[in-house]
């Protein structure tokens, strides 16, 4: 038994066992530094409060790997790029009621005046066979001249069995 613990304290005072101390030691340091670049970055894409973007980066200095565990406990749910997106697509859904139209099957933002959308050619309106104003197409009776609109009638094929 004394063999082997010898063993042990030899290698542990080898330049090889000191060499790979140095080896992991940097690695742990390089992982560390990463991960503080990392929260800064992602700190600044997320808050614009410098107070916080400077609590991120000293807990994550301080506490290496819990600290990153709580900054993404902590952290903002979306960056700026992202609000501004969804701000974007909210602002665009809300404008149209005044401009134009969307189109209910692909929902393309499109111009009042467009009876088919040039996305998926989806019928919009359709014209009075009367007047030949355009009416969005559910309506059934026209708003400028009160005509009600036929639909074309569709032909039915029936199967007649003869067999008795």
């Amino acid at each position: 038994m004394s063999f082997g613990l010898t063993e042990i304290i030899q290698f542990l005072n080898s330049p090889s066992f000191t060499l790979w101390q140095i080896v992991v030691l940097v690695y742990i340091g390089l992982l560390w530094l990463s991960l503080i670049i990392w929260v800064t970055r992602d700190a600044i894409s997320r808050s614009n409060s410098l107070s916080f973007q400077i609590f991120a980066i000293l807990l994550t200095i301080a506490i290496p790997l819990l600290g990153v565990i709580l900054y993404l406990i902590i952290r903002p749910g979306r960056t700026h790029v992202e609000r501004y997106y969804e701000e974007l697509e909210k602002h665009l859904f809300e404008e149209k009621g005044e401009d134009g139209q969307t189109c209910k099957k692909c929902l393309t933002i499109l111009d009042k005046t467009f009876i088919y959308c040039p996305n998926c050619l989806a019928k919009l309106k359709k014209t009075c066979n009367k007047c030949h104003q355009s009416f969005p197409d559910p309506w059934n009776s026209c708003p400028y001249c009160g005509s009600i609109q036929k639909e074309p009638v569709k032909k039915i094929k029936m199967k007649v069995s003869l067999k008795k």
